[in-house]
């Protein structure tokens, strides 16, 4: 595989380990610690008081009539418990 950028250890923006990035941007030294800024973003959202970003899959899957209705129902659901 031939490397088309400056290949430099950079430190973890979520951990502070030190990595090899596997892309040109990358920030994180793995999945986990991907995952874990994610969830730290989504519960700041939360706490501001931030709608979080809908699901787009949904507008596809059910755009109109009793599915999307449904998914609707279950949206204002879980948003009235947080």
């Amino acid at each position: 595989m031939t490397v088309m950028w400056d290949v430099q250890e950079r430190s973890c923006a979520v951990c502070g380990g030190i990595f090899i990035p596997q892309a040109p941007k990358a920030k994180y030294c793995s999945e986990d610690c991907r995952r874990k800024h994610e969830q730290d973003r989504a519960k700041e959202a939360r706490r501001r008081g931030a709608r979080p970003k809908r699901d787009k899959v949904d507008r596809y899957l059910a755009p109109t009539g009793p599915a999307h209705d449904e998914i609707m129902a279950m949206r204002r659901e879980v948003a009235m418990r947080y």
